[in-house]
């Protein structure tokens, strides 16, 4: 791929070579090739500008500027195997243009053309000296003449609809009306005048004509577009002059003629939210939210600042003395407030109002004396938002969709001062649904939003739970209304329904009843513990979702459990699990589901075992060991009882039977004890004892002060006597001998 300049114009798609006559040689087969030349005309301001050219097939692309007005080729191309071909043109460097005309040398070699796509299709020449040529002529888009109009323009009022003359390349006088643009809510349309129609880029010379004595000013001339006007020493203001150019479609020039402010001073006063009764004929809006200290500050018609008031709601300012001619009156504004009027008296000394600056703009005339004042008159209202209470379902709650919720809005900006301002009633539905309340509030107020369950004799009494016994709600909610679209204007309220489980516990048998424990629960394998003491079912009913709940007892090691039951007993899903202490249970909303827990001491049993030591076996194999126990029961008295374990011969290992089971714990709640004293002989001596499974050895004064007190260390092995207390299941105690008659 090679790039060549030629002609000012550069290809990229193909090799172009320059034959020695001159002609451009597109492909290998230039025998065989057609020929074609394009030009470009600099007509209607196209001069210096750059085209892009393609030309297909061949792929051929080049740009033509025009150096004149007249035309701009190409060397001839020619094109090998090509007898017909297609040429588009494209604007480039941010030229907006159209086609005009596309012409062909020889009319019967043009197939086709279409100037909006700017493209033209030709048969081609067979020789230089019969080449196709293709012209183009442009003009710029939208045409080549453009339209000049004058629009004037006054924020003076004396001078809405008079008619100003102008002169147009120093022709004859047009004349055009001044439109009043001193009110931001007219949209009336300006009412113009044409002052001709000219080529697209010429350059118009317009001027105002101001009369020797004139009580006006020209304040400003602008155009649109704005680059149109001319910003050199062809625009005077004193004179009226400007220069502006023409472009394509409607060029508009704008003055704006102002009076010349008189000389001298005069004298107004600024009043603020005055009585009805001083308010003329259509200014009759008074708001009596509208209090307190209002600041204002008063400019000259060049906009140096004059002087500021402060003013109270209700009252005027005393006669302020400023300069002469226009004065403009500006409120500083208020949060929560906005201007709705400004208006003065007397009313023809009134020029402009913008309630959204807060501004008064008035004539003062000339004058020494204070009664000739201009009052300045600014009427102001209290921002009002309207608030929407809301009401939304947390989960479980479908009960609740139709029910119809109240709410009281009350005013407590002033803690001290609450003021009660209505009531607004929200049905519930499937998503969260809003209400507006029936009174707008003023920006600023703080308002608390209070759900009420109504009474039964209300009209609007809910469908179900009047009392909301069964709901639970996050009112009261508090906001301060803001701005429209605040979130802070919008309170949701939202309700749960729910039912009550009540976990309740039979008191434990044999155990006294200052001896009953304290049993603990978890429903749904939450975090939260309810405790309850048997013979009761808690403090208080647990607040639950509609719906299935599974409820826990946390494992006690001293109790199992023997029963659950439910209430009502259709309420029970499924078959309680004894052995994980769990129940499945369904809680209908506002329905109250018991569930009682059964629980008995658990047992334990245990068994005597014998180890011979190794070198005693001959002499202490076959034969029977015998103890004594004592088991406790109840509380601080024992029973006694007996126990033999036999060795067979020749094993150094045995047990006896289990003893017969026995409850942990005693009647007054302490731990059961157990005792077992083995019947030592001189021929023999116990070396250890070890109890295993059990809650360890009893040491010393026993729980309670049971008698006889347990050993101190908990085992004696000289008198071969241990104490333990029992655990639940089986356990076992182990005796460890040796002969005492043995080498």
């Amino acid at each position: 791929m090679q790039q060549h300049r030629k002609g000012g114009f550069r290809r990229l798609a193909v090799v172009i070579a320059v034959a020695a006559a001159g002609v451009l040689v597109v492909g290998a087969h230039a025998a065989s090739a057609g020929t074609l030349q394009v030009c470009k005309t600099g007509l209607n301001g196209q001069v210096g500008k750059t085209f892009h050219f393609t030309v297909a097939p061949g792929a051929v692309a080049f740009n033509i500027t025009p150096t004149g007005s007249g035309s701009t080729c190409t060397g001839p191309l020619s094109i090998a195997g090509v007898t017909q071909a297609t040429i588009t043109e494209s604007d480039t460097g941010g030229n907006v243009s159209e086609v005009a005309s596309i012409t062909v040398n020889m009319a019967s070699r043009l197939v086709s053309k279409d100037l909006d796509a700017k493209q033209i299709t030709v048969r081609l020449g067979t020789t230089t000296a019969n080449e196709t040529l293709v012209t183009f002529t442009n003009q710029p888009s939208g045409g080549n003449d453009g339209v000049l109009k004058v629009c004037k323009l006054t924020e003076t009022p004396a001078f809405s609809g008079t008619s100003f003359s102008f002169k147009v390349n120093g022709g004859s006088l047009v004349s055009a009306p001044a439109n009043f643009t001193g009110d931001p809510n007219d949209t009336t349309p300006l009412q113009c005048r044409i002052l001709g129609t000219f080529p697209v880029g010429s350059n118009v010379s317009v001027q105002e004509q101001i009369p020797v004595g004139a009580t006006f000013k020209v304040q400003f001339i602008d155009s649109d577009p704005v680059e149109a006007l001319f910003d050199d020493a062809s625009l005077n203001l004193d004179t009226g002059s400007a220069k502006i150019h023409v472009g394509t479609g409607t060029t508009i020039i704008y003055y704006d003629n102002e009076a010349i402010p008189p000389s001298g001073t005069g004298f107004i006063e600024v009043c603020k939210n005055p009585d009805l009764s001083a308010l003329p004929n259509g200014h009759n809006y008074n708001d009596p939210d509208v209090t307190g200290s209002w600041h204002f500050t008063i400019t000259d018609a060049d906009g140096n600042l004059v002087t500021s008031r402060d003013v109270d709601a209700n009252q005027c300012t005393n006669a302020i003395e400023v300069p002469a001619g226009i004065v403009r009156v500006t409120e500083t504004p208020q949060a929560g407030f906005k201007m709705v009027d400004g208006f003065s008296i007397p009313s023809d000394a009134f020029v402009n109002s913008n309630n959204i600056n807060g501004t008064v703009d008035v004539e003062v005339p000339a004058s020494e004396f204070e009664s000739d004042e201009v009052q300045v008159i600014f009427v102001n209202a209290a921002i009002k938002i309207e608030l929407k209470v809301c009401k939304a379902l947390g989960p479980a709650s479908s009960a609740l969709i139709g029910q119809t919720f109240k709410f009281n809005v009350t005013d407590i900006s002033d803690p001290d001062h609450e003021v009660f301002l209505g009531s607004v009633f929200v049905k519930a539905g499937s998503s969260t649904g809003c209400v507006p309340f029936s009174k707008t509030i003023q920006i600023g107020t703080v308002v608390r939003v209070d759900e009420v369950f109504a009474a039964d004799d209300d009209p609007m009494t809910p469908l179900f739970d009047e009392s909301g016994q069964f709901i639970t709600t996050n009112s009261p909610k508090t906001t301060t209304i803001g701005p429209a679209g605040s979130t802070a204007n919008s309170v949701t309220i939202t309700n749960t329904a729910f039912g009550l489980l009540e976990i309740c516990k039979d008191p434990v048998a044999y155990l006294n009843a200052n001896a009953q424990p304290t049993f603990q629960f978890k429903v749904d394998n939450g975090t939260t513990v309810y405790s309850v003491r048997p013979g009761t079912c808690g403090q208080r009913p647990i607040k639950v979702a509609p719906g299935e709940h599974t409820v826990t007892e946390i494992a006690n090691p001293d109790y199992e459990v023997k029963a659950i039951k439910v209430s009502p007993s259709d309420r029970l899903i499924g078959t309680p699990d004894l052995t994980g202490r769990s129940v499945r249970v369904s809680v209908p909303y506002a329905g109250d589901t018991a569930v009682t827990y059964t629980n008995a001491i658990r047992k334990g049993q245990y068994k005597i075992c014998k180890q011979i030591e190794g070198h005693s076996i001959d002499s202490l194999s076959n034969r029977t060991y015998n103890y004594t126990t004592q088991t406790e029961g109840p509380p601080h008295s024992f029973t006694p009882g007996a126990a033999s374990v036999f060795v067979p011969l020749g094993e150094d290992y045995a047990c006896g039977q289990f003893l017969p089971e026995q409850r942990v714990l005693q009647a007054d709640g302490t731990k059961t004890i157990v005792g077992v004293m083995e019947t030592v002989l001189p021929s023999f001596t116990v070396t250890d004892i070890k109890v295993v499974s059990t809650r360890g050895l009893c040491s010393g004064t026993a729980p309670g002060g049971a008698m006889p007190d347990c050993i101190p260390g908990g085992k004696n092995l000289a008198t071969g006597n241990v104490n333990f207390y029992l655990a639940p299941g089986p356990q076992f105690v182990e005796f460890t001998n040796k002969s005492t008659t043995a080498p």
